[in-house]
């Protein structure tokens, strides 16, 4: 165990964050909510510490209920938290898809490298006209007004450059957090940055558990299991989740 890999470790935890909140605030303020930077930090911050309760909702909740305290319309920061989940989870299932796609034939399962090629294809998605749809078709559903959502295809590149640079980010920290716990060679670092990505993406989406609580651990310890021999992966499955879990009483602490 190397302990001195853990500062940069959490250094680059805590980068990514910070610039997730401000993608997050700048998507927020092209919906037409603002708010300060201290007040979003706290708003963003506190909520996530009520991620790991069932339901997968009290988050976002708890997010418009501190904005709304500050003027912000609940139904901007339910947009803006719609449209950060759509764009951060088609880049992190990007950046891991070309990467898996392309490191050969041991670095995923086969049958579901056709599949990574495909997700490209999604960022269609990211397009303002189809957001703005895809976010007045849900309003309606819950019987909200519509909501003009004002974002340019300027905005909708930078947001999601920004969010490559997150994915980047807490990749290279989980690397360092992996580093701490065996040696890694550079090409073991490139994989363990994909891995984070896609065993994040995956946990989210399965929507079982909160905050992908056990999925994101196995699919890591797949994805894992051809660069370390056992029980390596699953300690640092493990210890990822532990990292995290101290990174946002931190951040909720600050």
């Amino acid at each position: 165990f190397r302990p001195i890999w853990l500062i940069p470790s959490f250094a680059l935890l805590t980068a990514a964050w910070l610039l997730e909140l401000s993608v997050w605030r700048f998507l927020l303020a092209g919906l037409g909510g603002r708010l300060r930077w201290r007040r979003a930090a706290e708003t963003w911050f506190l909520s996530n510490i009520v991620r790991y309760i069932p339901g997968n909702i009290w988050q976002f909740l708890g997010m418009a209920e501190l904005a709304a305290d500050d003027g912000v319309s609940r139904v901007a920061t339910f947009a803006s938290i719609g449209v950060h989940q759509v764009l951060s989870t088609l880049v992190g299932f990007v950046l891991a898809a070309v990467y898996f796609a392309l490191a050969g034939q041991d670095a995923w399962p086969e049958p579901l490298r056709a599949l990574l090629w495909l997700a490209p294809l999604l960022l269609i998605l990211c397009s303002p006209p189809i957001l703005r749809r895809s976010l007045n078709w849900l309003l309606r559903l819950l019987k909200r007004p519509p909501i003009d959502v004002t974002l340019t295809w300027g905005q909708v590149g930078a947001a999601m450059l920004g969010y490559a640079g997150v994915w980047l980010l807490m990749g290279s920290g989980f690397a360092f957090l992996a580093g701490s716990i065996t040696p890694i060679t550079p090409a073991q670092f490139a994989a363990l940055v994909a891995a984070w990505a896609a065993a994040y993406v995956i946990g989210y989406l399965s929507l079982l558990t909160p905050s992908g609580l056990g999925v994101r651990e196995l699919v890591m310890i797949v994805l894992l299991t051809p660069l370390f021999p056992a029980p390596v992966p699953t300690v640092i499955a493990l210890s990822a989740r532990v990292w995290m879990v101290f990174g946002e009483i931190g951040g909720a602490a600050w």
